[in-house]
């Protein structure tokens, strides 16, 4: 499963996080941001983080996963245009290019033609990669006076 692949990496840099944050005592939140080009199956990534992360600083964390949509320019005219999700699935099936898009998102571009100039292919501008955006921490003495800990987020 791609997935799990992908969850132990984005686990790896949160154990990173953890590490080089003094006083960090466990991650609370992870917040993930998955382009729909890369066709990722985000309650398989979700179960494969709550599971991954199970024996980690993460164990118990809230993962908030969010899909962001593609957006794409051409490269002719400049013009920039998106796909909803299930446009991108329409589109993966169609031409047969599924597991290739959940390998390689960019491949969708020679698919597609500008929808004001009619030009081949397109860049991708947002929407095909997946990032970690932020880790939340609880974090010993970083609060006030009289507080047990605070949240700092990286």
């Amino acid at each position: 499963m791609h997935e799990t692949s992908i969850a132990l990496s984005i686990l790896a840099a949160v154990e990173e996080v953890f590490r080089s944050t003094p006083g960090a005592r466990r991650v609370v939140r992870v917040s993930v941001k998955v382009g729909a080009l890369s066709l990722v199956d985000v309650r398989a990534l979700r179960f494969a983080l709550e599971v991954a992360s199970r024996g980690t600083p993460a164990e118990g964390a809230a993962f908030d996963v969010r899909v962001e949509p593609p957006l794409f320019r051409c490269p002719a005219c400049g013009a920039t245009w998106g796909l909803d999700q299930r446009e991108v699935e329409e589109l993966a099936s169609s031409k047969g290019i599924r597991t290739a898009m959940h390998l390689d998102p960019s491949v969708v571009v020679k698919y597609l033609s500008c929808p004001r100039c009619g030009a081949p292919g397109a860049e991708v501008v947002r929407g095909g990669s997946v990032v970690l955006e932020a880790v939340e921490l609880d974090v010993e003495g970083a609060g006030s006076a009289g507080q047990d800990g605070d949240l700092a987020t990286r």
